[in-house]
């Protein structure tokens, strides 16, 4: 494969050597910053971090010195073969610039493009020091030279203390090599040093390099002497409620059983460290919209042992359960418990099972619990910080929120309108896009009276199952940088919001009267034009249609935004799909359910026959008195079933009593109604919350 490029430069300093010496960070950054300090490296220092970054995803295969020693302008290239397409190389070039600006960024890919690597270049990485895009002028700038370097056929991306920051936490040895304060004390996370183990425990005393052996070994050794000495006999143990601070850091105390367990909050992490296991989780935020954790088993047999989990499985299968008990129905990661020991449950964690006394299972299912809640406030604190509220989130090149689908020739169109509409070649309002057929650009040059210079957002188009339609395009739109400290204004930066109502207000109507006349022009009045004018406007019409892909919750601030007849179908529908791990319902919330359908039943709509055997009642029913009768005789017996299907059924049955409105109740048994259905109300827009951080990404 090689023989097809030329040979690399093999310009290696002795300083990324594997047994170098590398100049440790000896400070800690204050608590509740987020972000490694990369910028206090030295250059030579920077440079080995980068190697020994890149090293853990690529086989690296040259290295170019670049500027002298000690400069500004210094730095090296380091160069691998892509994986994807082998004959061609992905470029990292590292500098540990503390100030990185637009003119510093240009010349930096003017060297590359004019250098004899850009042909044989596949991706080309610039990684920086810095801990952002410092500003509008860069951010800008690096959009004209990533566009400068696809149209060279190469894609482009810029690595900062952000990139590197969340990249890192990946692999724990290079974070304890370059910051061991850091992963201590600041992100509060012993398991950082070790959140790779999983994957490395396996094949670790095996490894033919020494020194992996060794850190496995270590970190085993290490783990095992930090247990307690009194695991073999913990006394029973339940989870109780703890009260957590707003802001920084916030720990609590509870003591169970004479058992103490700790649950601490700092920025975005989350602790919990307790007799029968620690678990360490990261909560999405503005700046990491993913979360992720780690749990650190306190059991003898395995001691130092900690296994990592990652976004998807935490929403789906370990969250969002609370108080449900321990099956496999409704708790995603108990597997059940066993035949012959019913006080030993087999906990099914990704990759491995582990067994735990029925305390121990308890105690995860209520650390769940404590987490849920957290999670759910994270979550909503996201959508609301982004402007993306109740949007679908999407893991495409990056993180992104899906804002709308439209038909593909729809989006073809708004790219031939850009393109004739760069701010270049006009001056009309709608001369306010850097043209590109394929991404759409609002830009402006100066500032105007309406809006702000720079970039204002960047909307992708891409197919993506289930929730594009047939011809349908998905939207995308990503907040600039994932700034932490971003705000969004119809002057500056679009907010998700603001672009989507701009799409279906401004552009699209612009762009569909742009294709009219473009057909037409002044013609369409004449007598054997008028017909067939009027069908294309009929045409356009039906296909320059936003589809809004916004799923909004039931209930908001513990406030209905449906009527009853529409919160009853969004129900029926939810628990007719019958989700899993299943969501779990009460006996007093399901009997609660069934009154409330035998008050609707005083309305005497519908058939009673259907709602009769909708409800599973035993016997002839006569009429609606009679159905109310034996709804409540149904309940007295004990009858009523506890499960997704009886909700879905339940609800098929009030929806048949109520036909279809709801405005002929008296107020107070609406009240009544409301507040049976409350309790699945949540568990639905808990399900919804969930499916819209995960299922796309």
């Amino acid at each position: 494969m090689t023989d097809t490029l030329p040979d690399l430069p093999q310009e290696w300093p002795d300083s990324v050597a594997p047994d170098a010496t590398v100049l440790t960070s000896k400070t800690a950054s204050p608590l509740g910053e987020p972000l490694l300090d990369f910028s206090a490296m030295s250059g030579t220092t920077f440079e080995q971090f980068c190697w020994w970054l890149l090293k853990k995803d690529h086989t690296l295969a040259g290295c170019k010195r670049l500027g002298g020693e000690g400069k500004a302008q210094g730095g090296i290239d380091l160069f691998a073969f892509d994986a994807q397409e082998t004959g061609k190389l992905s470029v990292f070039e590292c500098k540990a610039w503390r100030t990185f600006d637009p003119t510093r960024l240009t010349k930096a890919v003017d060297a590359f493009l004019e250098g004899p690597w850009a042909a044989s270049t596949r991706t080309f990485t610039m990684i920086v020091a810095q801990q952002d895009m410092g500003g509008g002028q860069l951010a800008l700038r690096w959009a004209t030279e990533k566009e400068r370097l696809k149209q060279a056929g190469i894609e482009g991306d810029l690595w900062t203390a952000h990139t590197l920051t969340q990249r890192v936490q990946t692999y724990p040895d290079i974070l304890s090599k370059f910051f061991p304060w850091h992963s201590i004390d600041l992100f509060a996370n012993r398991w950082m040093e070790r959140v790779a183990f999983y994957e490395l425990v396996s094949k670790a005393f095996f490894d033919p390099r020494e020194r992996v052996a060794r850190w496995a070994r270590d970190l085993v050794a290490q783990s095992a002497s930090s247990s307690p000495q009194n695991r073999d006999a913990l006394p029973s143990a339940q989870s109780g409620s703890v009260e957590l601070g707003d802001d920084g850091y916030r720990a609590s105390s509870l003591e169970i059983d004479g058992i103490h367990r700790q649950v601490s909050r700092n920025g975005n992490s989350w602790h919990f460290k307790g007799p029968w296991f620690s678990l360490s989780a990261v909560v999405p935020d503005r700046q990491f919209a993913r979360a992720s954790a780690a749990i650190s088993f306190a059991r003898p047999d395995v001691a130092g042992i900690t296994l990592t989990v990652g976004h998807t499985w935490l929403l789906k299968k370990f969250l969002f359960g609370t108080d449900a008990p321990l099956t496999p129905t409704y708790r995603g990661f108990v597997a059940g418990a066993l035949h012959q020991n019913p006080d030993q449950y087999l906990v099914d964690l990704p990759n491995c099972r582990i067994f735990f006394q029925k305390d121990g299972a308890r105690e995860i299912a209520g650390v769940a619990d404590l987490l849920t809640d957290v999670m759910r406030d994270a979550l909503v604190e996201l959508e609301t910080a982004w402007c993306a509220v109740d949007f679908p989130f999407v893991t495409w090149a990056g993180n992104k929120v899906a804002l709308a689908a439209v038909d593909e020739s729809v989006w073809q169109e708004i790219g031939r309108f850009v393109e004739a509409h760069d701010v270049d070649n006009g001056t009309t309002p709608w001369h306010m896009f850097d043209a590109n057929r394929n991404v759409l650009k609002p830009y402006h040059k100066r500032s105007t009276e309406q809006y702000d210079a720079g970039y204002h957002a960047i909307v992708y188009a891409t197919k993506i199952n289930q929730l594009s339609i047939g011809r349908e395009v998905v939207l995308l739109w990503q907040p600039n940088d994932l700034d932490p400290n971003q705000t969004f204004s119809q002057r500056g930066d679009w907010s998700c919001e603001y672009v989507l109502e701009w799409l279906t207000v401004s552009l699209l109507p612009a762009v569909k009267q742009w294709v009219y006349e473009r057909e037409f022009g002044k013609w369409w009045k004449l007598p054997w034009r008028a017909k067939q004018a009027r069908a294309f406007a009929d045409h356009l019409d039906r296909i320059f249609v936003v589809r809004d892909l916004r799923e909004p919750p039931l209930m908001r601030h513990n406030m209905w935004c449906a009527s009853i007849v529409k919160s009853a179908e969004a129900l029926q529908i939810f628990f007719h799909a019958r989700a899993e791990p299943a969501p779990f319902i009460r006996r007093r919330e399901m009997e609660a359910l069934y009154r409330a359908i035998a008050i609707v039943a005083q309305g005497k709509r519908g058939y009673v026959g259907y709602v009769s055997s909708k409800l599973g009642l035993r016997r002839e029913i006569a009429d609606h008195t009679d159905l109310i009768d034996a709804i409540h005789e149904h309940i007295r017996e004990g009858r009523v079933g506890l499960n997704s299907f009886v909700a879905d059924c339940a609800f098929r049955a009030m929806l048949e009593l109520l036909g279809d409105c709801d405005v002929w109740l008296a107020e107070s048994d609406q009240g009544a109604i409301r507040a049976s259905m409350v309790p699945f109300a949540r568990l639905r827009d808990d399900a919804i919350l969930v499916d819209r951080h995960t299922k796309w990404c």
